[in-house]
């Protein structure tokens, strides 16, 4: 696979996930542990292979509701996919995108989901005319919501039962952060 973007962290490797990268991928899309708190079910092979085909490629764009962005993390030194992070607009007019991760849970707790986060949110701020982001998490997930508030979001709602997701009602916490609130690393 020829590579033609990606943004580097420490250990990490930011790239746009492929078809070579399916069974990497199935690992962590199939486990319920995983899938648990995010809207997709836990996937099959076939389902993996369609997510990937339906994953923009660059040169990316934030220009309609809905663009969207998904990066793999892969391990410089060992080449394995260890999460993925994924962002789309949710309003050009106010400049609002949102942001979501993913990690392997072989490699949970190793701060590998916020420096890739924290990189990625960076490379929006440098790239589109992007004013907040913000973190749509279950509010069962209060790991994630720690990753939130560690990159210097605010928890600016509780949403009872606001999504119907795998025949259940949810809470879901909202985290925000504006540009002007970011720390500089992250592009504020």
């Amino acid at each position: 696979m020829v590579e033609t973007f990606s943004i580097d962290t420490p250990r990490l490797r930011l790239r746009p996930l492929s078809l070579e990268d399916v069974d990497q991928l199935l690992v962590y899309h199939s486990d319920p542990r995983v899938v648990r708190y995010i809207p997709w079910p836990e996937r099959a092979r076939a389902q993996v292979i369609e997510a990937v085909e339906d994953y923009p490629a660059p040169p990316f764009v934030l220009n309609e509701v809905k663009d969207s962005v998904v990066l793999g993390w892969v391990l410089k030194d060992t080449g394995a996919i260890v999460g993925q992070s994924n962002l789309s607009l949710l309003s050009k007019a106010n400049q609002t995108i949102d942001v979501g991760w993913v990690t392997h849970p072989k490699y949970w707790r190793q701060g590998l989901a916020f420096e890739a986060t924290e990189a990625f949110i960076g490379w929006a701020f440098e790239n589109f005319d992007v004013h907040r982001v913000v973190a749509n998490i279950d509010v069962r997930n209060p790991e994630s919501a720690r990753l939130a508030e560690k990159l210097g979001m605010h928890l600016e709602a509780h949403q009872r039962q606001s999504v119907f997701t795998k025949g259940e009602w949810c809470d879901m916490w909202q985290y925000a952060c504006l540009r002007s609130e970011l720390p500089r690393r992250l592009g504020g």
